[in-house]
């Protein structure tokens, strides 16, 4: 009953429909789980993702990872003066091999905000390209339309919440595809 809760209140907090919430053991495993999850899905459609240079670790480590052990190109977006995405420069680095950009709403170390409803816009006209936000310094902080963003990741403890609490807000009909197995550890162990 208070999962359910939980997951509504996220819901109502993004004013978003249509999405579920997977809860997480941070955001650090639900970017991995938001980005992976959906590279390893849909790298038969291209294998070019899009991320900038002021990323958590967390998006980077996992964009690194899939470049180096998958073979993906990346491109790293440099930021302005004032550390935002230039949208123009985003859509130049669009290819057609292009399925994922991942952005965050807030830099996590000097506060920049990214105009996320812009670049989601952007995003609509290509259908083959995943929108994923880290969302965990604006949550509850700054107020963004993410009615177009396929993947949102948050924490509980950026809003006063407990640690070692995290969500992946995912669009319900966006697959992706499980990074963590357990099940198969369980059954070679279990007598």
């Amino acid at each position: 009953k208070y999962l359910n809760v939980a997951r509504e209140t996220i819901l109502n907090s993004f004013k978003v429909k249509n999405y579920k919430v997977y809860f997480t053991g941070s955001s650090t495993e639900a970017n991995n789980l938001a980005i992976k999850g959906y590279c390893y899905k849909h790298s038969n459609r291209g294998k070019h993702i899009i991320t900038s240079i002021y990323e958590h670790p967390s998006v980077l480590e996992a964009f690194e990872f899939l470049k180096r052990e998958l073979g993906f190109e990346v491109t790293y977006l440099p930021v302005s003066s004032v550390g935002k995405v230039d949208i123009s420069n985003l859509q130049k680095s669009i290819t057609d091999d292009t399925i994922l950009v991942s952005i965050m709403g807030v830099n996590n170390e000097i506060g920049a905000i990214n105009n996320i409803e812009e670049i989601a816009n952007l995003l609509k006209s290509y259908p083959k390209i995943a929108f994923h936000v880290d969302a965990v310094q604006a949550l509850g902080k700054i107020k963004q339309d993410y009615s177009n963003v396929d993947l949102i990741t948050i924490t509980a403890h950026k809003i006063h919440g407990p640690r070692g609490i995290g969500a992946l807000v995912k669009r319900k009909n966006l697959r992706i595809k499980d990074i963590i197995f357990y099940d198969i550890f369980y059954k070679l162990t279990a007598g």
